[in-house]
């Protein structure tokens, strides 16, 4: 049996927050900062590639921002913003609006 012998070096710049924040994620799964780069690594290795999804959300336009800002306020202020206590009272409301067409 040939054993290995670890003997390559990776340095990495990060900023010392990130670091320790880092170091505080792994800790509480039993590993070290340099165990977890490993853990990285060999999983990407295994997968092929990295081994979380890299997409963008694709939700990120204007319109859909306005309304994660929106409901954000409706969280902070919810008497601001009328309410319906069932779906009948919504489609109604809904269907009011029609007679503008």
């Amino acid at each position: 049996m040939t054993v290995k012998t670890k003997t390559a070096n990776v340095n990495v710049r990060l900023y010392p927050d990130v670091k320790a924040e880092a170091e505080n994620i792994f800790a509480y799964h039993g590993l070290t900062l340099p165990e977890a780069i490993t853990v990285f690594i060999n999983h990407a290795r295994h997968v092929g590639g990295f081994p979380f999804d890299l997409r963008g959300a694709r939700w990120q336009d204007p319109e859909s921002l306005a309304a994660l800002e929106e409901s954000k306020q409706m969280e902070t202020n919810p008497n601001a913003y009328e309410g319906y206590y069932n779906v009948s009272d919504l489609l109604a409301d809904c269907l009011e609006g029609d007679d503008d067409d």
